[in-house]
């Protein structure tokens, strides 16, 4: 499936999500079930509306919008199997990031085990810290997001000039594959905090 066809939009890797999401209300809007004149036509639109769904869910992700693209073009680099070389800035990032998500835990297992309201109380100003450790780190993800963000537009004007991608492709989709898993850990380390 080519999810960008699916979709109407143009193959490339940097796409707001506005009008990733345009596109998807617009082509679901004529393929919805519910217009169905009968059980025939209910079906046809059922199968292609999970169709667009699932293209909406592939272009929607970053790594996964980039991945794709990797595949519709250099298939022959989306297949292999490479480590990815993260440079001193990601290295960085995964520094940043796992101290913060540590800290939360650490915070929130003390947290847990105290015995009464004073011990938890104690905890307060460690728990801010942490939090805003946390805040700190996921300022730092995004900002890194937006660069690669302004990456991809130029990518996009290298692939238009005809110019090789590939290598950059690969490189850009392991980190935002990085900078998207990062982003869950430290949501779900805060999300720690508010949970039973």
């Amino acid at each position: 499936m080519n999810a960008f066809a699916r979709l109407g939009l143009p193959r490339k890797a940097a796409l707001s999500a506005e009008e990733i999401r345009s596109a998807f209300q617009q082509a679901g809007a004529a393929l919805h079930p519910d217009a169905a004149t009968d059980g025939a036509d209910r079906l046809q639109r059922t199968a292609a509306f999970t169709a667009l769904n699932d293209a909406h869910s592939i272009l929607l992700s970053l790594p996964r919008r980039l991945r794709h693209l990797l595949e519709l073009e250099y298939s022959d680099l989306a297949v292999q199997k490479t480590g990815a070389v993260l440079g001193d800035r990601m290295m960085a990032l995964f520094s940043i990031t796992g101290s913060a998500v540590q800290r939360a835990t650490a915070v929130q297992t003390k947290k847990q085990s105290a015995g009464s309201a004073l011990a938890k109380a104690m905890l307060a100003s460690e728990e801010m810290q942490a939090q805003e450790s946390l805040e700190a780190a996921t300022q730092e993800i995004e900002a890194a997001r937006s660069t690669l963000e302004a990456e991809l537009a130029s990518l996009d004007d290298a692939r238009a000039a005809g110019i090789p991608t590939g290598q950059a492709l690969q490189s850009c989709a392991a980190r935002a594959g990085f900078l998207e898993k990062w982003h869950a850990q430290l949501r779900a380390a805060f999300a720690g905090f508010f949970s039973a």
